[in-house]
């Protein structure tokens, strides 16, 4: 049956308003499905560092400060930073320097490193150099390192020199300086020490 020249001129009205207003509805849906992922929240210390750090972007001079439980003060400091996920940044050219309550140092230093806050840990990589005060100078390839106490684990043999020679071991773990005593250096997994009477 025909319409009507009055109906049809209504239905015309009709989806002139109901057409535009359903393609408007289709295109936001389009743009929200379309919005890119939020980039990942940086740490905490580079948030406060007041940058805006967006994905794909780094940090230069990024450091990280923080004092343990035992009291052993920690600063850590990097050529760059870049974030890679929330609370965790990848960074580059790590410095780090822990200071113990019996006034020793421990120094770090790595090719490159992750830092997460949310395991309360540093896991340096690319070749580990440490050099303690008492005398130790040594290297591994891997290295962690605690946010909350001191404790420093190796991931991999460690070589270099101690006060007494030439050392090389499977496994070392520096804790403690909570105490006069400072930090222990705990060698095992084959330990091999050269002699030198001459340090």
């Amino acid at each position: 049956m025909a319409l009507g020249e009055e109906t049809r001129s209504r239905v015309m009205a009709w989806l002139k308003l109901a057409l535009p207003l359903a393609a408007l509805g289709l295109l936001s849906v389009l743009f929200l499905l379309a919005r890119p992922a939020a980039p990942p929240e940086p740490p905490a210390w580079l948030a406060e560092r007041g940058e805006t750090v967006r994905d794909g972007e780094r940090v230069a001079g990024p450091t990280f400060a923080t004092m343990t439980e035992d009291g052993t003060d920690l600063m850590l400091s990097a050529r760059t930073a870049r974030p890679e996920g929330a609370g965790r940044a990848a960074v580059e050219a790590l410095r780090g320097t822990a200071r113990l309550p019996d006034g020793s140092t421990i120094r770090l230093a790595a090719r490159s490193g992750v830092l997460d806050d949310a395991a309360a840990e540093a896991r340096l990589s690319g070749g580990v150099q440490i050099e303690s005060s008492t005398g130790y100078r040594l290297e591994a390839e891997l290295l962690t390192l605690d946010f909350d106490r001191l404790r420093m684990e190796s991931g991999s043999p460690v070589t270099g020199r101690a006060p007494a020679g030439t050392l090389t071991a499977g496994r070392l773990v520096v804790e403690g300086g909570g105490d006069a005593r400072g930090a222990r250096l705990l060698f095992t997994d084959g330990v091999k020490l050269l002699y030198d009477p001459d340090g």
